[in-house]
């Protein structure tokens, strides 16, 4: 993928295959206050417009109501990226956890917090490799590696995970650079991919309330060891990757 500086082209390494046993292998590793205002609609009140979803009739009738489907789908899309704006947000001291009640901020947090713990070097690698002060703000490079990391079709909480985490680090540099503005560029990239990508495995997982009761029981660093190594490997760190091996 095109997604490192100065030119770098590698391959991400296919990880974790399945949620039971091929997961358990191990991958060895907005908020609605920033969202912004709604532009004036057309019904003649300011600012005030119409959800997409309520299709008007043209005889002039009222709006038709969306069905539970459109509903539920519009909520975990709303859901997905404040969760992730206000978890990097928190992350790199932005907002206090305390100011949001997101039911699933505490695990997101706990769990990438283990990750980070864990893997710290690797991840210091990964950022040297993809040259984070010459990214632009945009941070597009963030969608192609989340594309590369779901490239073989499969999909599990340790992947998803896995990507979080990665975008932690790099905001984290991105504080360190003075470049915080570009934080909601990076929740902005990955909540995208996975709305637009991965939203119908998320229904199916129970969105987010799935994912805290995923990580009630299971080991975190066994489900993230793989694709942290494919990660790894996508970005050429040869010592990183002897260090998640022994």
């Amino acid at each position: 993928m095109g997604f490192l500086a100065q030119g770098a082209h590698t391959t991400l390494v296919p990880a974790l295959k399945t949620r039971t046993e091929d997961e358990l292998d191990g991958c060895t590793d907005e908020m609605d206050s920033t969202l912004k205002p709604v532009r004036p609609g057309t019904n003649g009140l300011k600012g005030l417009q119409l959800d997409g979803r309520f299709v008007s009739a043209t005889d002039g009738s009222l709006p038709s109501t969306p069905d539970s489907h459109e509903l539920g789908s519009a909520e975990l899309d709303r859901d997905t990226r404040q969760l992730l704006l206000v978890f990097y947000r928190t992350h790199t001291g932005m907002c206090s956890p305390e100011q949001n009640h997101n039911s699933a901020l505490p695990t997101m947090r706990r769990v990438v917090g283990e990750i980070l713990e864990k893997h710290q070097l690797v991840y210091k690698g990964m950022l040297q490799r993809l040259h984070m002060d010459s990214q632009q703000d945009s941070m597009d490079f963030i969608g192609s590696i989340a594309k590369s990391i779901f490239s073989d079709g499969s999909t599990n909480w340790g992947r998803i995970t896995s990507l979080v985490a990665f975008g932690a680090v790099v905001c984290s540099r991105l504080k360190e650079c003075r470049r915080e503005e570009c934080v909601e560029a990076v929740a902005q990239q990955i909540s995208s991919y996975l709305i637009s990508e991965q939203h119908h495995w998320l229904r199916n997982n129970n969105g987010w309330e799935g994912f805290v009761e995923f990580f009630r029981e299971e080991d975190v660093e066994s489900l993230v060891r793989n694709t942290l190594m494919a990660v790894v490997g996508c970005a050429g760190i040869g010592a990183g990757l002897a260090f998640l091996m022994r």
